[in-house]
């Protein structure tokens, strides 16, 4: 954890001062925007690792037995608190999944090959178009996920049965709070982010105002 502390506010403030905007006369409401834009867009990339966004790293542990269709989870919509109608299995919406894994820490039931343990692979949209061939099949230890609109599917079907997930996933940014800097309670960044992470956002922000900047 760094020594240093960087607020939500320190970093507008030091956007529009790389923008010869210091007072926020013109693009502060821009450089708050863009600090999520940032963020969010920066923390999927390559390259980035998990001590980078520490604050986003999220896991959830998802009982498999429980699940009306067991052969899929919704990762798009609302929380339960939200809307119960359109609820997400997640504890909030995640912008990335890192990997999905057997919980470890329970026993679980022996698959009728004997098979308690189970290895998650992602498959790219080229795969996907792959699974009506007879050919391409997982291993017996190997169930397959993809992505596809707010859900994320498994297959085959029939292997998805009392399985305790752990979820891993690359969380959407928190809505941090905003106040001038001689003002307590803005948004503290460093405890979930690197400093390099945080001036690399400060770079993107910077850069895309300077690229609106230039067309006006």
């Amino acid at each position: 954890m760094s020594t240093k502390t960087i607020t939500y506010a320190d970093m507008v403030v030091e956007i529009l001062s790389r923008v010869n905007d210091a007072g926020g006369d013109v693009y502060l409401e821009r450089a708050k925007e863009l600090i999520y834009e940032g963020i969010s867009s920066l923390a999927v990339s390559e390259g980035v690792s998990p001590d980078d966004i520490r604050g986003l790293i999220k896991s959830d542990v998802i009982d498999v037995s429980l699940l009306n269709e067991k052969w899929k989870i919704r990762v798009k919509g609302s929380t339960y608190a939200t809307n119960a109608a359109n609820y997400i299995d997640l504890t909030t919406n995640p912008a990335k999944i890192i990997n999905i894994i057997d919980d470890l820490t329970v026993t679980e039931a022996e698959t009728e090959d004997g098979i308690t343990e189970h290895r998650y692979v992602k498959l790219s949209l080229a795969e996907v178009n792959r699974l009506n061939d007879s050919d391409y099949r997982p291993f017996n230890d190997e169930i397959f996920y993809y992505d596809r609109g707010d859900y994320v599917y498994f297959y085959p079907k029939d292997r998805m049965n009392t399985q305790i997930l752990v979820v891993t996933y690359i969380a959407e940014p928190d809505q941090y709070t905003y106040a001038p800097q001689h003002i307590s309670g803005h948004s503290p960044l460093h405890d979930d982010f690197s400093l390099s992470f945080l001036y690399k956002t400060m770079d993107y922000c910077v850069g895309r105002i300077r690229e609106q900047q230039s067309g006006e």
